[in-house]
C-alpha cells in the first residue's frame, strides 16, 4: 500500500476578492532582526532593493546559478521564506518565479508544486526531474514523513524547516464535535457517525490514526480541496485541512458555511511531522555542502523577515496566483495570506525551535526519531519497499548548516 503524503491538497476556494493595490516599485518593507548574510539594512528599504541590501553573501561559483527550488504546492504563505529571498524583483512565468537572490551574484527559480510538477511525491523530482517545467531542481520542499518513506528509493536530506510545527488539522463543526483533542475523541466521534474526509486512506497520518484504533470505515478518501462535503454534511463530516488554508476558507469564502469551525492539529495525536522542509538529494549532498553552508542561514533569516513583514511577498503571491501563472482554482487574496501569517504566529507554526529557545529552522532529530518509530512499523506492515529499513533521523535530516544565532524575536507580531 502506497502511503506517500505527497501534496495533500489545500482548499480550492481560496479565491482572491481582488488583488487590491498594484504592487508598486516604491513600496517599502521594514528590515527586521539581525541578518546572517548582510549588515543591518535601513529601517525602511525600497522593495526593489531590500533583498539586495539584506542578502549579500557571495554565492557565485558556490551555488548553482540559477538555484532551482521545487515547492510542494502552488504558491502560498507557507512558502513565504523562499519568496522572501527574491521579493518583488522576480519575473513570473507559468509555474515559475525567477529573480536575483539578493546581491549574492546568482538567480533563484521557484517552481510551483501541484500541477507545476504533476503532483509528484516531493523527493521524486530531485532525482527524476520535473516533467512539466523539464528541469531537475537543486533543492525541493517536502515533508519528512515522505522523506522517511522514500528513504531508500529517493533518499533526501532535510537541511532547514520553514515551519516548526505541522499545520495539518482535522476540521469539525464546533456544535457537533467541539473537542477532538485525543485519538479517543476521534474514535468516539466515529461511533457517533462521523466520517473523516481525507485526501487518501493511504496517507501516512491516516494510516497512523487507523493503527491507533480509529476505524478505517470512518474515513472517506478523495478530498481534493473541495469543501462542499463538509459544508453540507450536517456536522458529521470532519475534514482534513491546514490551519493556514481551509480554516480561513470555510470561515470566510465558503457561502454554504461562512462561520467559525473547530480544528485540531494532527500533531496533538502524537505525529508531529515537519511539513515544509528544504531538502537536497542525498546523491548531491556532498557537492552542495559549500552552497548550503551559506544558503541555509539566509533561508533562516528570510523566515524571520517574512513572518515579521509579510506584506510585499503576500502581494507577490496574490499577483502570481491571480495572474494565471499557477492554477485556475488556486488564488490567495491579501486577507487570506494575512490570516495565514497570523495563525503561523499564534500557533507557533513558524517559530523558534527547542521550545522557543533555539534557532529558527532547526530540525529536531529527537522528534524525527519519534516519527520514524511511529511510521516505519506501518510501512513494514504494508510491505513497502521504498523505505530504508534502518532509517535514522540523520538519514533524512541534518542541522549542520543552521546558524544558531538566527531567531524570531520574542515579540514579533506580523505587520499584516
Amino acid at each position: 500500500m502506497k502511503l506517500v503524503r505527497s501534496k495533500l491538497p489545500r482548499a480550492r476556494t481560496a479565491k482572491a476578492s481582488g488583488f487590491g493595490a498594484v504592487l508598486a516599485a516604491g513600496a517599502v518593507l521594514a528590515a527586521c532582526g539581525s541578518s546572517a548574510s548582510a549588515a543591518s539594512s535601513p529601517t525602511a528599504a525600497p522593495v526593489a532593493t531590500f533583498q539586495s541590501t539584506h542578502f549579500t553573501t557571495n554565492l557565485k561559483g558556490i551555488c548553482p546559478n540559477p538555484l532551482v527550488v521545487q515547492t510542494n504546492w502552488l504558491p502560498e504563505p507557507d512558502h513565504g521564506a523562499l519568496w522572501e529571498l527574491i521579493g518583488s524583483a522576480g519575473k513570473m512565468a507559468q509555474y515559475t518565479y525567477t529573480g536575483p537572490l539578493g546581491s549574492t551574484g546568482i538567480k533563484m527559480e521557484i517552481i510551483a508544486g501541484g500541477p507545476g510538477d504533476n503532483y509528484l511525491p516531493e523527493p521524486t523530482a530531485l532525482y527524476a526531474g520535473n516533467p512539466v517545467v523539464r528541469v531537475t531542481p537543486d533543492l525541493g520542499m517536502g515533508s519528512l514523513d515522505t522523506a522517511i518513506q522514500l528513504s531508500k528509493k529517493f533518499p533526501v536530506v532535510g537541511v532547514v524547516a520553514l515551519q516548526e510545527h505541522d499545520p495539518l488539522v482535522l476540521i469539525s463543526d464546533p456544535k457537533t464535535f467541539p473537542n477532538l483533542s485525543t485519538i479517543r475523541d476521534l474514535i468516539a466521534a466515529a461511533a457517533k457517525g462521523a466520517h473523516f474526509y481525507v485526501a487518501s486512506l493511504q496517507t501516512a497520518y491516516v494510516q497512523y490514526l487507523i493503527s491507533k484504533g480509529v476505524p478505517e470505515s470512518a474515513f472517506i478518501g478523495g478530498y481534493a480541496g473541495d469543501l462542499a462535503k463538509f459544508a453540507t454534511g450536517q456536522g458529521k463530516i470532519i475534514n482534513q485541512g491546514y490551519a493556514t488554508s481551509e480554516v480561513y476558507n470555510l470561515e470566510h469564502t465558503t457561502p454554504a458555511w461562512d462561520k467559525p469551525v473547530h480544528f485540531t492539529f494532527i500533531s496533538s495525536y502524537g505525529l508531529n511531522d515537519y511539513d515544509e522542509v528544504v531538502e537536497v538529494a542525498k546523491s548531491k549532498f556532498t557537492q552542495m555542502k559549500s552552497c548550503l553552508a551559506k544558503l541555509v542561514p539566509m533561508i533562516q533569516q528570510a523566515s524571520v523577515d517574512y513572518i515579521q513583514h509579510p506584506q510585499v511577498v503576500n502581494q507577490v503571491l496574490a499577483k502570481f496566483n491571480s495572474g494565471g501563472y499557477g492554477a485556475s482554482y488556486w488564488s490567495t487574496s491579501l486577507a487570506y495570506s494575512k490570516a495565514a501569517v497570523a495563525r503561523m504566529l499564534k500557533y507557533d507554526l513558524v517559530g523558534n525551535s527547542q521550545g522557543g529557545k533555539g534557532p529558527i529552522g532547526l530540525i529536531n532529530l529527537s522528534r524525527v526519531s519519534q516519527n520514524i518509530a511511529s511510521l516505519v512499523p506501518i510501512y513494514a506492515k504494508q510491505g513497502s519497499t521504498t523505505y530504508l529499513p534502518g532509517v535514522t533521523p540523520s538519514s533524512v535530516a541534518t542541522d549542520q548548516f543552521i546558524n544558531s544565532s538566527i531567531k524570531l524575536p520574542a515579540s514579533a507580531p506580523a505587520a499584516g
